[in-house]
């Protein structure tokens, strides 16, 4: 059984972000973080292609473990 363990860590980075004012460098940090998060949405669509792919590619292999000849 494993527990649930609250990654404070990211809570308070998230904390001092929304805190942040408009400042250059507070905008400039923003601003990465906001190009980092559309690379990742961007990496998640394809997984998700992916997975879509592998899942079809699946469906039609035999289930039996037998040896196509």
């Amino acid at each position: 059984m494993t527990f649930y363990q609250p990654d404070y860590k990211y809570f308070e980075a998230k904390k001092i972000v929304e805190e942040l004012g408009d400042s250059e460098k507070d905008e400039a940090i923003k601003y990465y973080i906001q190009v980092h998060q559309a690379s990742h949405d961007e990496d998640k669509k394809t997984l998700e292609r992916f997975f879509g792919f592998f899942n079809t590619l699946n469906s039609f292999l035999p289930k039996t473990g037998g040896v196509l000849s």
